[in-house]
Order: C-alpha cells, then structure tokens, then sequence
C-alpha cells in the first residue's frame, strides 16, 4: 500500500542517483542551474547531476530529468529543453528517464542527441546493483537533507557568509574552473578569519561542501598536467587567481607596464634632485604586479596534492565517491557507507589521498577543518590495497630509469 506522503517523483530521481553511483558517479540531485549576470539569479534546477572522472581524469558532466506521470504529455517539450539545457551547463550528456518512451519520442532523443530511459531499462540497472544500500550520502539520505536544511536556515541566522558564496561552493563549484572555486575559498577564509562562529550542522556541512570543490578542483587540475605540465597548471590557476581569466594576459600586461613607468618617474626623479646638488635617497618602489598577483601560501599543498592525484588516477577518479560517503553519511551518524558494495572505496591508499586533501584545507581554512576532525577516525581497511600498474609517470622525471622502485612502476609519492 502507498502511503499518502509518498513522493513519487523524489523516489524516481533516488533510483536513478542511485544506479548512477553505483556506476562511480558523484550525484547530486536537485541541482540548482542559476544564471550570472547582475546578480545570481535561479532559472531550473536538474533531477540528477552527475560528475564523472575518466582513467585520464577527463571530467564528465551528466544531467539526468526525471518523469514519474504516466502517458506521453509534455514528453518532447522535455527532450527539446533538455537539450537545450546540456549546451547551457555544457553537460557531455543529457537523459530523459520516463515510465514509457513513445517511438516518435526515441526518434527526436536521437535527433537532439539525449538519451531516453523506459521503466524497464532502469529497472533493469537497478537489478545489477542490487547490492546497493536504498539510500546513502546525498542520495534519498534524510539525514542529509534534514541536515542541510537546518544549515541553511543557519547561515541566514548568522549573515556572515553570503548565501551565494554557499550555494556556488555547494553547486556551482561542480562545474567551475579551478581558479573560480580556488577564489571562492580565499573568499570564505576571509570571512571566517574574522571571527565568524558556525553552529552544528551548518560549519560540518559548509566544510565538506568545501572540501568537495577543493578535490574537483584539484583533479580537474591534475588534468591539465597532460596538457600543461607542473609550470603551466601553476601559471593558469594564478593568473587566473589574479585576473579572473587565466587566457588572458591584458591585464598583466598593463600592470607590467604600469610598474615600468613607475620605476622610470622614480628614477628620473633621482635623476633630478642629483643635478640639483641633493642626495640620493634609497627609494624602495612598490610592485603592482606583486599585489595583483598575490598568491596564497597554502597553494604549494593544492598542488602538491594535484600531482598526487594524476599519479594515481585509479583511486583519485573515486575520492569524490569517497569524501560523500564519510562526509554526508558516517559524520551524519549513519552507517550505509560501510555497506560492502562500497568498500572498494576505502582503501588505505585512499585515506591517504584523503588526508592530503584534508590538509590541503586545513592549510586554506583551518576553521573550517576542524569541523571534519571526524574524517580521520573512520575505518580505511575495508578493501585490499588496489594494483599499482597505472601509477603515472611523474611530469618532473626526465630520466625515464629514475624513481622506479624495480618493477619499472612510479613509487608512490610521500604522505
């Protein structure tokens, strides 16, 4: 019998999170698409949000819209906007889930490019990962919605933190460059080294949401090292740090030749009163370019932990997997997260990346690290150590011999 409260849209959007973790997606459901121009501003939001890692550490966004009503109503509206809507958020994938799919529905889906499912098909998925706990983390986890509830009505309550800055950490950041989310965290630590005092569960809740961004930002950093090297990736995330756009160098040009003229005047100047019969006066001229371009210390950590990441792509795609499970279900108190059909998660050698990237915070945002004190209590012995055969070669090397520790794989870098 269905209960009267039953949400069957809500329960159709956990199935599908669900099968999609189960696949190594981080889910996100209800995600909120909101659009920059004056000021933030809500337009929808998606059923499911999905963000994939490839073996190469590609990033793969996926927007998933769920349909519980039965009958063919609004079936080609929906495929026609969310095509629309993967080209806005520049989604790589876009899918339609309904109780039936009519042909003529199949035929625009191909059409547009969006993937349409029938009932059967997710139920089909579903039976392959039967093993699956019915709710965890963010997906159908009351205790994770109840919790960020509360937090959100707690953020009002103190009115330090901006609700924006909040929501783009907590959603926006998923799809942001490095540099962005980087500067979002500068922000937040800002703010929080005035003396701003977060109640429970809003600081547990704001720090895991923050060290979600951190870790996408550093594995969509460890991706530009195929492309950059370790120079280049440094060099885009600071002059994107300065700039606000890492591609483009006008406004480092002009604060260049801004500090050229500067130091010419000064210089003329002394030139001047030599002529006069005066002394020569030491004269320290400041830099413009060193305060446009100030860097903070704890950036050698981010990336640090970046490289360690491309090393280990294998483990370093499913940390996100990880750091949700112990953030929005173990330090909820809740127990799904050591279901076995997670424990390939919870390695040793993914707590050791874990702890990089909680230090990586700690170093940023020390007040916002102690709320996830927690992290280092939870168990990290529940799956064999993975093989070692993809560790990456490190960037640095030019001796191809040089770090093999004699089974011609790349020794695993220091913790």
């Amino acid at each position: 019998m269905v209960k009267d409260n039953f949400d069957k849209g809500a329960d159709l959007e956990r199935r599908v999170g669900r099968v999609e973790f189960g696949d190594g997606s981080l889910v996100r459901l209800r995600w909120p698409v909101v659009q920059h121009t004056n000021r933030r501003r809500l337009i929808t939001d998606v059923d499911v949000f999905t963000l994939d890692f490839d073996s190469r550490l590609r990033p793969s966004i996926g927007i998933i819209e769920c349909k519980s009503t039965r009958g063919r109503a609004g079936e080609h509206d929906r495929l026609l906007w969310l095509a629309g809507l993967r080209v806005l958020v520049r989604a790589s994938s876009a899918r339609l889930v309904r109780d039936a799919v009519s042909p003529e529905g199949r035929d625009l889906a191909r059409q547009l490019g969006v993937e349409v499912m029938a009932s059967r098909e997710l139920q089909r998925r579903e039976e392959s990962h039967g093993w699956l706990p019915y709710s965890f983390a963010t997906v159908g986890n009351e205790s994770y919605v109840s919790a960020t509830r509360e937090a959100d009505a707690q953020f009002k309550t103190v009115g330090s933190i901006p609700a924006d800055l909040v929501s783009y950490i907590r959603h926006d950041s998923l799809i942001s460059p490095p540099h962005r989310i980087l500067g979002s965290i500068l922000t937040l630590a800002e703010i929080l080294r005035e003396g701003v005092v977060l109640p429970q569960p809003a600081g547990m809740i704001l720090a895991a949401d923050t060290l979600v961004a951190l870790l996408v930002s550093a594995l969509r950093s460890a991706r530009r090292l195929d492309q950059l090297g370790p120079d280049g990736m440094r060099r885009e995330i600071e002059d994107g740090l300065a700039t606000g756009n890492p591609h483009d160098r006008s406004i480092i040009r002009i604060v260049d030749l801004a500090d050229r003229l500067l130091r010419e005047q000064i210089a003329t100047l002394q030139k001047k009163y030599a002529s006069a019969g005066a002394q020569p006066v030491e004269h320290y001229t400041p830099s413009l370019r060193e305060h446009v371009t100030f860097t903070p210390d704890w950036l050698t950590r981010f990336y640090d932990l970046s490289e360690r990441l491309w090393h280990r792509p294998d483990l370093a795609r499913e940390l996100p997997q990880t750091v949700d499970l112990i953030c929005y279900d173990a330090l909820l108190g809740n127990s799904n997260w050591k279901s076995q059909a997670f424990s390939h998660l919870f390695s040793l050698e993914h707590r050791q990346l874990l702890v990089v990237a909680v230090d990586t915070l700690r170093a940023a945002a020390p007040e916002l690290a102690s709320y996830l004190s927690g992290i280092l209590d939870i168990s990290f012995n529940m799956a064999p150590v993975p093989p070692r055969n993809v560790v990456r070669r490190n960037p640095l090397i030019k001796d191809s011999n040089e770090g093999d520790d004699g089974d011609g794989t790349q020794q695993e870098l220091p913790v």
